[in-house]
């Protein structure tokens, strides 16, 4: 009979750990649904050009508004071989990225609005494509829908061409999760790593981050450590650096900031682009070397206020989860004890 209890209480304790390892990833940390994007050259067809071409130098100018970000990137590329290489660029509209802060974080690209490109100077017409391959690859950044923005490069051997890219994105919809405490704020993301697709090492990484409409040091929650970002007040800019560089999860740029605004609408931003990129266009003329920068500290993106609230769902957990163990080792001693 002892025996019998004893299978049972194990029994008990053995559901309790299958349980908890099922309800470990219910409320994932991270960033959610940030405004953001993956620079990459990600096609099957173009593999025979994976690592050929050496991103020399990236400027990533980014001034964050209340509920959107506009970024302007200038990109300088070189043909490492003796060779004509032709293959597409892409950015996916939309997609998910598991790493981050730790194994459990996931963090969720949203729409690119008004995306326009340029090489050589000139315009370029994108390309109306679709890969729904790459919503089932293996790589980290994984396409929610088959919908990319994507042009056409070609380099003749040993050259080196300048890209230049624009466009909006949608920061008001963020969530910052840990636990279940749930902060609701602007974000932007900058995946980094993406760039592991190039001829590494990345050679010069600059990051320009200006605060716009209004926008104070006091409204950033937090920004990514590894850039030594510098802050300048009058023009209230952030500039952060990386040299020869190999991108991995740590390298990736994520800015936290202000907080969700219910009647904001993208639709009546992207109706002024060419204005918004004429001011980014401004921004990235600014002679950065002439102005004077001061260390600055910064949060984690990651943090989240922890509320009393935050914590009644997990303890609801811990209760249901809990209490069969502690009621079948109470049965057993008191088994023990008197039988």
């Amino acid at each position: 009979m002892k025996t019998v209890f004893v299978k049972i209480t194990l029994n008990i304790v053995l559901i309790f750990f299958l349980s908890n390892k099922l309800y470990s990833n219910a409320a994932q940390p991270g960033v959610w649904n940030a405004g953001g994007t993956v620079f990459t050259m990600l096609y099957p067809e173009d593999s025979l050009s994976f690592k050929k071409v050496q991103m020399k130098q990236e400027q990533i100018f980014i001034q964050l508004y209340k509920g959107y970000a506009v970024v302007k990137g200038v990109y300088v590329f070189k043909n490492t071989t003796n060779e004509t290489l032709q293959f597409k660029m892409g950015y996916p509209v939309n997609g998910i990225y598991a790493g981050g802060e730790n194994d459990l974080n996931e963090v969720t690209l949203d729409s690119l609005s008004h995306f326009k490109i340029k090489t050589k100077n000139n315009w370029v017409a994108l390309i109306n494509e679709s890969h729904p391959e790459l919503k089932n690859s293996s790589n980290t950044t994984q396409a929610f829908s088959d919908n990319w923005k994507v042009w056409q490069m070609e380099f003749k051997p040993n050259e080196t061409q300048m890209v230049e890219v624009y466009f909006i994105v949608n920061t008001n919809n963020a969530q910052i999760r840990k636990g279940y405490n749930i902060d609701y704020k602007n974000a932007f993301i900058y995946l980094l790593e993406s760039g592991s697709v190039w001829h590494l090492p990345i050679e010069k990484g600059q990051f320009y981050i200006q605060l716009k409409d209004g926008l104070q040091t006091d409204d950033i929650n937090g920004l990514s450590s590894g850039f030594n970002f510098k802050y300048n007040n009058k023009h209230k800019i952030y500039i952060g650096e990386k040299h020869n560089f190999s991108p991995t999860a740590k390298d990736n740029l994520v800015v936290t900031y202000y907080k969700k605004d219910e009647s904001f609408s993208l639709t009546n931003v992207v109706s002024r682009f060419r204005n918004l990129y004429e001011t980014v266009d401004d921004f990235s003329l600014l002679p950065k070397d002439k102005i004077d920068m001061k260390s600055i500290v910064i949060g984690n993106p990651y943090k989240v206020k922890t509320t009393s609230g935050g914590y009644l769902p997990m303890l609801l957990m811990l209760v249901v989860m809990y209490g069969p163990i502690i009621l079948g080792i109470v049965i057993l001693i008191l088994f023990i004890k008197f039988f």
